[in-house]
């Protein structure tokens, strides 16, 4: 009889505990919630970012090369003597001759090329297409009348000087040669012997 209650208490025991375990909490378990992927939002970014930034422009081609001026546009304007070439060759000689030996500072010899410089630079030419205008300390010492022969070539300018002031120069020919478009020189037209090459820069 013992034994009858305890197969039976066993199975009513076992049954509970089936029972429990296929019906007992009827609330299904939470979900896990899906983990969203890191790789969207770390590569949207740096798409977005390509797809913002604009291609580069293309570099521009450089502007051509104006061509050089005529010579006779270069002429016109004001210009001062400058204190260069055979001119300051020749006042070095003048001021060392000037100074003697008994120079040791160079005092002698650098006054007078203080002289000379300054000299020169009282020299001052202003031309227009047809008379050129040479002054000495603001003083017109020459105006002179002319046409121009050639004055397409960049580098130089023939003119055919005619008159200065009431002086007739009859045809005297006068080549003036640019260095660059500011600075031209040429042989002193105006000189009674050893014209020297005068070099000018525009002012």
């Amino acid at each position: 009889m013992n034994k009858r209650r305890l197969s039976y208490g066993l199975l009513v025991t076992f049954a509970a505990v089936a029972f429990a375990a296929g019906c007992g909490d009827s609330t299904p378990p939470p979900e896990t919630p899906a983990q969203a992927s890191a790789t969207p939002e770390t590569t949207a970014a740096p798409t977005a970012s390509a797809e913002a930034t604009p291609a580069p422009a293309p570099t521009p081609e450089p502007a051509p090369t104006p061509p050089p001026k005529p010579s006779k546009d270069k002429w016109v304007g004001k210009f001062v003597q400058d204190f260069s070439g055979e001119v300051k060759d020749a006042a070095d000689a003048a001021a060392k001759k000037a100074a003697g030996k008994k120079d040791p500072d160079n005092k002698k010899y650098n006054a007078a090329m203080d002289k000379a410089g300054k000299a020169v630079a009282d020299n001052t030419i202003e031309n227009t297409a047809d008379t050129m205008t040479w002054s000495v300390k603001g003083k017109a010492a020459h105006t002179v009348n002319f046409s121009i022969t050639k004055g397409d070539d960049p580098s130089s300018l023939t003119l055919k000087l005619n008159k200065d002031g009431k002086k007739d120069l009859k045809g005297l020919e006068l080549v003036v040669t640019f260095s660059d478009d500011t600075t031209f020189s040429f042989k002193d037209p105006f000189a009674k012997k050893d014209a020297k090459n005068l070099v000018f820069k525009k002012q």
